[in-house]
């Protein structure tokens, strides 16, 4: 490059030179311009080495800066790889949580279908154990009926144990009315009447024929009771089974339901907590990737310092050995800071400037 353009370098350099007081950097820009030379100066020479002190004492602190950046800058990316895999971890951990609650809503539903099921079947075995209850008290009622006639009213007038006409006749309208009830042949109930009216001895063989054949009637409708009453007995005690179990069915349905409902809830708090970490973890991803781009453009910047400064100590020994390197391609772009090109406009005060600031090696 020219001189002037390397001029233009360090002059750049010196503006960005940290812990150096405005007063040298004005120092170093004012003489800039007529520190290198031939036959130069004492003052000449002690200004050019202060100046090449100040750029590599600059040069080693901005490379201490730049290898500090960069080693924060792979400790920020360390903690942000571990903050994206907790991120995923949480992430997964949420996506876990949602099938297990989905499994637990579906559980939820079907032990509710179930306790539907259960309820209606127990209505049923309900309704047909109150059909039963029903059918067994008309038995029961009926062979009371049947043996209150054979052991009471009947039995009296077999026995012609009536003291009284009017009993004994109330007893005979008792015992044919129930056989007419019970549907007795019409011929018997003419006939039975008469024959009652009379005690046992004063009967005859007709009188005794219908005395015996409503006590058969009557025996035989206490028997047909009492085996209906047994069988009934019997299909009472199933269908009350059955109630009862449809029951215990019912109560342990429902207990699942509530049992899978505490656990549905539980599954849903653990995906509330999920989501909640999820987020969490996710906002610190995104803090530490601001971070990390803020570090990177830290390193960026103290990257391109180093460079400046280097060219500046490169461009400071060309000024010093006084080659002149032209570039064609760059000579058009290289423009000398003004601050630089306005003092060199009146050279003679460049070292009445200089001699007034103290110079240390």
């Amino acid at each position: 490059m020219s001189l002037s353009a390397a001029q233009g370098q360090v002059a750049a350099a010196i503006k960005e030179i940290d812990d150096c007081p405005e007063t040298v950097k004005q120092m170093f820009l004012t003489a800039l311009p007529n520190v290198f030379g031939r036959d130069m100066h004492p003052f000449q020479k002690e200004t050019g080495a202060f100046l090449r002190k100040s750029l590599e004492e600059a040069r080693a602190a901005a490379g201490e800066v730049l290898v500090g950046t960069n080693q924060r800058v792979t400790e920020a990316k360390t903690v942000l790889e571990t903050l994206q895999a907790d991120a995923e971890s949480t992430t997964a951990a949420e996506g876990a949580a949602q099938v297990v609650l989905n499994e637990k809503i579906a559980e939820l539903e079907a032990a509710e279908a179930t306790v539907t099921e259960e309820e209606s079947l127990l209505e049923e075995t309900k309704a047909e154990k109150d059909l039963t209850t029903e059918e067994q008290q008309k038995l029961e009622a009926a062979k009371a009926e049947a043996e209150s006639i054979q052991n009471g009213t009947f039995r009296m007038l077999l026995d012609g144990g009536w003291e009284e006409e009017e009993v004994r006749d109330m007893c005979i309208d008792g015992v044919c009315g129930y056989l007419q009830a019970e549907g007795a042949d019409v011929v018997l109930l003419a006939a039975l009447p008469k024959a009652l009216l009379l005690r046992p001895a004063e009967c005859g063989a007709f009188d005794k024929i219908a005395v015996d054949e409503a006590c058969r009637l009557i025996s035989e409708k206490v028997a047909a009771c009492t085996a209906q009453l047994a069988n009934s007995a019997e299909r009472f005690d199933d269908v009350n089974a059955e109630h009862l179990g449809a029951w215990a069915i019912l109560d342990l349905a429902r207990e699942k339901v509530q049992a899978v409902t505490e656990v549905q809830s539980n599954a849903d708090a653990s995906l509330k907590s999920a989501t909640v970490d999820k987020k969490l973890a996710l906002s610190k991803v995104m803090d530490q990737d601001a971070t990390v781009n803020t570090i990177l453009s830290e390193a960026t910047l103290a990257e391109a310092k180093v460079q400046q400064l280097d060219l500046a100590l490169v461009a400071l020994t060309q000024l010093e050995t006084g080659e002149e390197l032209v570039d064609k391609e760059n000579k058009e772009n290289v423009v000398l800071p003004m601050e630089v090109d306005q003092e060199c406009k009146d050279k003679t005060m460049v070292f009445d400037q200089v001699s007034q600031v103290p110079m240390t090696a």
